[in-house]
């Protein structure tokens, strides 16, 4: 088996890249190849320094759409119907 090392090198990753970008390739493959989405070191860094900018988001909720037909008036625009 190969290391994650050697994966980055035969796929032309260069190794003095930042570090935020090694992480951010290595999330992708791990979402492309499991569909799980990890926390990367550097975000949980970032989340620690900054609490309150951590947005909670509420529990989905399916949309719902009313298509009953409205019962308002046209408005008339003044002019006459041709007979």
């Amino acid at each position: 088996m190969k290391k994650i090392d050697q994966l980055m090198a035969e796929l032309g990753f260069n190794k003095d890249a930042p570090d935020s970008v090694k992480e951010a390739f290595i999330k992708h493959l791990i979402k492309a190849s499991t569909g799980v989405n990890v926390t990367t070191p550097s975000e949980k860094r970032e989340i620690e320094a900054n609490p309150t900018r951590v947005v909670q988001f509420k529990a989905p909720q399916q949309l719902a759409f009313d298509f009953i037909e409205e019962t308002t008036p046209r408005p008339k625009t003044g002019k006459k119907a041709v007979s």
